[in-house]
């Protein structure tokens, strides 16, 4: 039993390696376009270009059928884009 858990963990792992990322560039691509839709400031353009630089990354990567590197750079652009949006939200207030 312990056998076969171990086996289907490591292809579950697999699998997920196989898959592209759709979800995680549709959400990255997303949260840049909101980004980029906001007046942006000095402080916050570095993490809107930072955002913009690791989505195309992502995008290099899936093409390139590397989707473990797209996937972890799709997650940096959403996090770089979303970090944009709180710091001018919380600048407005």
């Amino acid at each position: 039993m312990k056998y076969i858990s171990i086996l289907f963990l490591g292809l579950l792992c697999t699998s997920c390696a196989i898959q592209p990322p759709v979800q995680e560039m549709a959400e990255a691509r997303s949260a840049v376009q909101t980004a980029q839709g906001m007046s942006v400031n000095k402080k916050t353009s570095r993490y809107l270009q930072s955002a913009e630089q690791a989505l195309q990354q992502a995008s290099d990567a899936l093409d390139a059928k590397n989707y473990n590197r797209a996937r972890v750079k799709a997650a940096e652009a959403r996090r770089n884009a979303q970090q944009a949006v709180h710091m001018l939200q919380k600048k407005r207030k």
